[in-house]
């Protein structure tokens, strides 16, 4: 019978798009995951204004996907016969986000993982060993752009509704189907594909160097960026259903040019 468990310690997903750079999920901890939108594991006695900045980005942009982490794991002597199982399991949850999302919801499958229980050597007449498996993956639901801030608080709470179906994902065929274990991360609120915007946020960094050096530099001593790094990854910082914002990591050296001797 499988066991729903909404929200355990495990993944942080702020990659390019849903399940861009998951780590793969360490046995034996189940996942979760926690940002705008999401629902934590305990609630309040009454409402907090959330805190929230529009300098979380040097561009604020709108987002356009939403996406839910999951991880499925069960423990059993025969990983290869039981991966089947896992399959339908997957094949339930995609179904109940279809259904959430009105058909709109697709998913991927990311990791997987078989971890033996057992360590150091077997003697021959130990019983069998016993293996967890664990896979995981994400749906993605895509945030039209001309979805208001109601649709897209409405689609959400369908997702948050979706992961907390109780009830098992597979009907019981007896006495020796292992228990699947179930978890899924909060709604993530993304930009599909953030380096559309590394032009603009290429361009806005070097107005500001030059900025900088205007002000910082003095007519004997002028200042030039003499060396940089290649620019890493866009970080992508929800904001809100509304609003992500968007940075680019740059590190150079801005110093006096030194005459050629």
């Amino acid at each position: 019978m499988s066991n729903l468990r909404p929200f355990l310690p495990l993944f942080a997903l702020f990659g390019l798009a849903c399940g861009s750079g998951y780590p793969e999920p360490s046995t034996p901890s189940l996942m979760s995951s926690s940002s705008y939108g999401g629902v934590s594991a305990s609630v309040s006695s009454g409402p907090s204004i959330p805190q929230r900045t529009d300098g979380r980005g040097e561009i604020i942009v709108r987002p356009d996907l939403v996406c839910v982490a999951f991880v499925l794991r069960l423990e059993t002597p025969n990983p290869q016969a039981r991966l089947e199982l896992l399959e339908k399991a997957i094949g339930v949850i995609q179904e109940r986000f279809a259904a959430a999302t009105k058909g709109a919801s697709t998913s991927k499958m990311l990791g997987a993982s078989v971890t033996p229980l057992a360590s150091g050597k077997l003697k021959t007449d130990d019983p069998p060993p016993s293996f967890v498996v664990t896979v995981d993956g994400a749906v993605e639901v895509p945030l039209a752009a001309e979805a208001n801030y109601w649709a897209r608080a409405r689609l959400v709470a369908a997702l948050v509704q979706a992961s907390h179906t109780r009830g098992p994902l597979l009907a019981s065929a007896g006495e020796g189907q292992p228990e699947i274990e179930v978890a899924f991360g909060a709604p993530e609120i993304k930009l599909k594909d953030p380096e559309t915007f590394r032009p603009e946020l290429v361009k806005r960094w070097v107005e500001r160097a030059r900025a900088f050096s205007r002000v910082a530099e003095s007519q004997a001593a002028p200042l030039h960026i003499l060396s940089c790094e290649p620019p890493a990854a866009i970080t992508q910082t929800p904001i809100s259903v509304e609003q992500i914002g968007l940075s680019l990591p740059v590190t150079c050296r801005i110093d006096v040019t030194r005459a050629a001797q």
